[in-house]
């Protein structure tokens, strides 16, 4: 049984470097890391009736988000994020026949205030566990996120995208009172829905 979150995020950083599952940036250490198959896990979202029917769907700025804010966009709805540190919450529309540039720093610097209604959160994760339990990178904004848009919105879907190998089954003997659950997984072979 692990003992700490600290102990189950040092496992996953090491085991996702060990077995070439990490992405850059290298190592994946003190971040959500990023990892071979995050394209094929954000499509994953599609066979959800929920997203087909969204109008704005959140994913905060970390990086293995990147392929799953540009199919958002893509796929015709608004993405809702926030900048670095939460310190704003934005969106952006989707632009027809424009190239969609989403990483950190276009994020900053382009969008406008959310005002939408956010139908449907996924964050990053360095662990999940099949109850829904999910631990970050150690900093909190994750469940912070949640919290913010879960007051706006009592009834949004949250979900994590990890890689399939970050999904365990049962840590939630170290969850506390601030961590927020997820209502479903998103990795490189499923959909899992807790």
């Amino acid at each position: 049984m692990w003992s700490s979150k600290k102990e189950i995020r040092e496992y996953v950083w090491n085991m996702m470097l060990k077995e070439k599952i990490a992405a850059f940036p290298l190592p994946p250490h003190g971040r959500i890391p990023n990892f071979v198959g995050a394209e094929a896990a954000s499509r994953q979202i599609r066979k959800l009736d929920e997203y087909r029917k969204a109008e704005c769907i959140f994913s905060p700025p970390d990086g293995v988000l990147i392929p799953f804010r540009r199919m958002v966009l893509m796929d015709g709805k608004i993405l809702a994020y926030s900048t670095p540190h939460m310190t704003s919450f934005k969106m952006m529309k989707p632009g027809l026949g424009t190239p969609v540039r989403v990483s950190i720093k276009d994020l900053i610097r382009s969008g406008e205030p959310l005002t939408s209604s956010v139908d449907i959160a996924v964050v990053g994760s360095v662990a999940v566990d099949k109850k829904g339990n999910r631990i970050g990178k150690g900093s909190g904004y994750g469940d912070k996120e949640l919290a913010y848009l879960k007051e706006r919105n009592p009834k949004i879907l949250s979900g994590t995208l990890v890689h399939s190998r970050q999904v365990f089954e049962d840590f939630s003997h170290l969850a506390q009172e601030h961590d927020i659950p997820v209502d479903f997984v998103l990795t490189e072979k499923e959909l899992i829905m807790i």
